[in-house]
């Protein structure tokens, strides 16, 4: 009877003794120095606040909490390129599992024009908010940290608390980028 007691505490001190050990460890320093993510993780994020885009109806727009968003930003002078990114775009999130009604797919665009004349485009991806940066304030703030997006062509990650947290090369398959995504969401 007595070695049951001994036995019964030692399995409920087993379980505190180590969350304690692990959060003692982590604040002494001794936490992972990197991740295993395809994606560049960007340090520190890009605040997305205050930023001039417009909608398709010209109505301001700003990146709603608990949602979030594949970025592209699109010059619309290589419309098959354009084509294949939103290709890529729609299949990662039609791919992902329970929580792809968390992610919505996004194109930055700054010249009224070309995107006016590419609506063969548009009218294939309905579900693509295109978004006119008004200002360019949206490109300054990423180029002000990494380089220019339009010419990277890379896509961003604008995580649940509307930051710009993640980018993914063009150089990234499918795969890649899906097992960042499903990871995070």
């Amino acid at each position: 009877m007595n070695n049951q007691k001994y036995l019964a505490l030692i399995i409920l001190l087993t379980p505190l003794l180590v969350i304690s050990l692990s959060t003692l460890t982590f604040y002494l320093g001794y936490k992972p120095t990197s991740s295993n993510n395809n994606g560049d993780l960007i340090i520190p994020q890009i605040d997305t606040e205050n930023l001039s885009l417009l909608d398709a109806e010209g109505k301001t727009f700003s990146f709603s909490a608990g949602k979030w968003y594949l970025v592209h930003f699109d010059d619309f002078k290589n419309i098959t390129f354009s084509l294949d990114r939103y290709k890529l775009a729609t299949s990662l999130k039609l791919t992902l599992p329970r929580e792809s009604h968390r992610l919505r797919r996004v194109v930055v665009y700054k010249d009224k024009e070309l995107f006016e004349k590419a609506t063969d485009l548009k009218n294939l991806f309905p579900e693509v908010i295109f978004l006119y940066d008004k200002n360019n304030l949206f490109e300054e703030r990423i180029s002000g940290q990494l380089n220019n997006p339009y010419f990277s062509k890379s896509m961003f990650l604008i995580d649940s608390f509307s930051n710009v947290m993640e980018e993914f090369n063009v150089s990234l398959s499918f795969n890649e980028i899906f097992e960042d995504l499903k990871v995070l969401l």
